[in-house]
């Protein structure tokens, strides 16, 4: 309650007449999904609550099956009177809980919520912001693919909190550095904190280079020094075809054997690969591959390899965009549940793959506001 009353008395506010301008962005995202192993409930699954949902394993927001979900719904604002404001994204929905599920209650529908000040060609934040890792982001409809990928799922973080600069050396050379409590935690728990460096390359006007390098001690045992390395690079061949690939490697450790005796040392490692065609200017079509070794099983709990193929049609229309996906996932063990019918009733088993089949909706808008 507390918290809709802070964001419609902001929101009342800055659309009450400043001088300044805010510009307003938003999204509402919904969907329906059907998984062929009709998969059993999950009652270890904390997302599940006291429901009887069928639930799809190993996704990031694209979690129910068989039922209409509401994926993300999101309002932005960004106001920058004379070089100084903020930026605040509201958000609610199955991502908005997926994202927050290990921090404050407090910050459950805060996505984003961060000071921002700029000077020439420097710009400083500080408050909660998305990661800059990886190639696809929170929001469907900045996305190639409806759902998201194992990259983003297993290998990175989504949000930080604490400070960051970015410097636009030219118009092909962008860096920036951050210092922050860490990987999802509003609330560090540890007293380290963790570096991030970006940088972002236009060498030429088809081709953009990202690279990130993020570490800093994780988990409670401020011995477990996490590092992460993530690049992107995307290649526009056409005016129709675009090309991007992704790779991440994270480096930690286990948990401790015994109190100040680390745990082995983990890592795991994701490629994955991208094609967007415009096939006509109101249909999009795009595919994806992806590659995620867990070779210890520190990020999904399983020593395993994850594989995922994925082909994605768009048809955008004004604002409103229309999706249609199937989507393979499987693995070199048996990790997806399947739910087939027996003579005395569903018999649970696992397997080694999955197939999804969505259909989702999305809404997006930008307002400027004096």
């Amino acid at each position: 309650m507390r918290l809709r009353f802070l964001v419609v008395s902001l929101l009342f506010v800055l659309t009450a007449g400043t001088g300044y301008a805010q510009t307003f962005t938003g999204t509402i995202d919904g969907y329906w999904s059907y998984n062929t192993n009709t998969p059993n409930f999950d009652p270890s699954d904390p997302l599940n609550g006291l429901s009887l949902e069928r639930r799809n394993p190993y996704r990031a927001f694209d979690v129910r099956d068989q039922s209409f979900a509401l994926q993300y719904g999101e309002i932005a604002i960004d106001y920058k009177p004379n070089n100084v404001g903020f930026r605040l994204d509201v958000g609610f929905g199955d991502a908005a809980d997926i994202v927050n599920a290990s921090g404050s209650s407090t910050w459950r529908h805060i996505q984003q919520a961060y000071v921002t000040a700029t000077k020439d060609k420097l710009t400083f934040d500080f408050g909660k912001f998305v990661t800059p890792l990886g190639a696809e982001v929170i929001e469907t409809k900045d996305n190639w693919n409806y759902t998201r990928g194992l990259l983003f799922t297993w290998a990175i973080p989504f949000t930080h909190l604490g400070g960051r600069a970015t410097y636009v050396a030219s118009d092909k050379v962008t860096l920036a550095g951050y210092l922050v409590n860490g990987w999802d935690n509003v609330n560090d728990e540890n007293t380290a904190k963790s570096i991030g460096f970006v940088g972002t390359f236009k060498p030429a006007s088809k081709f953009t280079i990202v690279t990130n390098y993020l570490t800093g001690k994780e988990g409670q045992s401020t011995d477990n020094m996490r590092q992460m390395f993530d690049g992107v690079l995307t290649i526009a061949l056409h005016d129709r075809l675009t090309l991007m690939g992704n790779y991440d490697y994270g480096q930690d450790k286990a948990p401790n054997i015994l109190p100040g005796v680390s745990g082995p040392e983990v890592n795991w490692q994701a490629a994955a690969g991208y094609a967007k065609v415009k096939a006509h200017d109101n249909f999009i079509l795009s595919g994806r591959y992806e590659w995620f070794d867990d070779k210890q099983g520190f990020r999904t709990g399983t020593l395993q390899e994850l594989q995922s193929g994925t082909i994605t049609g768009q048809i955008p229309v004004s604002d409103v965009t229309i999706w249609a996906e199937y989507r393979k996932d499987w693995s070199n063990q048996s990790v997806f549940n399947k739910t087939t019918e027996g003579i005395f009733g569903p018999v649970q088993s696992l397997v080694d793959s999955q197939s999804t089949f969505t259909l989702g909706l999305t809404y997006a808008f930008t307002k400027e506001v004096k």
